[in-house]
């Protein structure tokens, strides 16, 4: 009975002491760490901003290269998400949403760690001169009683050391993406989105395939359009949603421009063009080489510290059958974009 009585005085008092220290302890956490990066808050937003970038400086896939990590719909902006799963002693699961983006001022994500509750990511960019200071925060809840075992873990110890490693990994990042950008070739001009709709015939083409996709469409599209006594608002164009250079294939539509809605039938698509500011270059040459008008327009994005809209336009302005020198071929490159 003496040792029972015991075991029951000392577990009574390792409950009071743990009582006692969820007291003490706080129940709310906020920390932040800071480093300077050589490039404006517009170039450095879009890489936080850009979920697709966090493989390339996120110190947790440094630390386990096994992880594995799975985009949601958006991969950017209010609304962008990613999901993990990698080893559960390195950099365990959940999932990270942008709740809040002001560009390029500052950036809101919510934290679901599976199994281990919830946290909010901060971002500031601050300008420093021709610099951004970078500030990257964290805040967390510790419910009573739990909050006891922050006692025995130096939970801003490990957050500042995986933080600073980030930060030195995004520095390094956005810092070789800005000396690699060069000034764009071509003129940048700043627009309204031209034409309300596009309509035409969608699919997931390969990229070597888009040249056939175009010819085994655009007609489609201008018959059906003649059929129904609809004049194109402007000439042929293709209509990306997305370029996967892993998967090297591309969701786009083989489409014409329209002012209005219109119904072709069930194998023709419908797409309402975002409203307001776009970008354009005019771009003279062959179509397979059209490439640095795109990074052009990706470059002056960056510097304005714009969001990309989409689908992204090539209007093929010129017909081969009318110009024969590819040099003379104009396109417009058409990219929708908002502050």
């Amino acid at each position: 009975m003496k040792v029972l009585k015991a075991i029951g005085l000392g577990l009574a008092v390792l409950i009071v002491i743990w009582l006692a220290l969820g007291i003490i302890m706080p129940k709310h956490i906020t920390t932040d760490r800071s480093i300077v990066i050589k490039a404006s808050p517009g170039q450095v937003f879009n890489a936080v901003n850009d979920l697709t970038t966090w493989e390339k400086w996120s110190p947790w896939k440094e630390k386990d290269p096994t992880t594995v990590i799975t985009y949601g719909e958006r991969s950017s902006g209010v609304g962008g998400s990613y999901s993990w799963v990698g080893d559960k002693k390195k950099s365990g699961s959940g999932t990270m949403t942008i709740t809040e983006a002001q560009s390029p001022e500052s950036l809101t994500a919510r934290l679901e760690f599976t199994g281990q509750g919830e946290a909010a990511t901060t971002w500031k960019f601050e300008p420093k001169g021709a610099d951004t200071e970078v500030t990257w925060g964290l805040s967390s809840d510790f419910p009573f009683p739990w909050n006891a075992f922050l006692v025995f873990m130096d939970f801003k110890g490990m957050i500042h050391k995986d933080f600073d490693r980030g930060l030195e990994l995004l520095k390094e990042y956005v810092e070789a993406q800005a000396a690699n950008a060069k000034k764009p070739a071509y003129q940048v001009q700043e627009i309204e989105v031209p034409y309300p709709y596009v309509v035409g015939i969608r699919a997931t083409v390969p990229m070597d395939k888009v040249p056939t996709f175009y010819a085994e469409n655009l007609g489609k599209v201008m018959a059906a359009l003649t059929a129904k006594g609809i004049q194109p608002a402007g000439m042929p164009c293709g209509a990306y949603f997305s370029w996967d250079e892993e998967k090297q294939e591309s969701d786009m539509l083989a489409a014409f421009p329209v002012r209005e809605k219109v119904d072709l039938g069930a194998n023709f698509t419908l797409i309402e063009m975002p409203k307001g500011q776009a970008l354009l270059v005019n771009y003279y040459g062959p179509y397979e080489e059209v490439g640095p008008a795109h990074m052009a327009l990706d470059a002056y994005i960056q510097e304005k510290g714009l969001t990309q809209g989409y689908p992204v336009i090539e209007e093929y302005v010129t017909d081969p059958g009318n110009e024969p020198d590819p040099q003379k071929w104009l396109t417009k490159v058409i990219y929708p974009v908002s502050k």
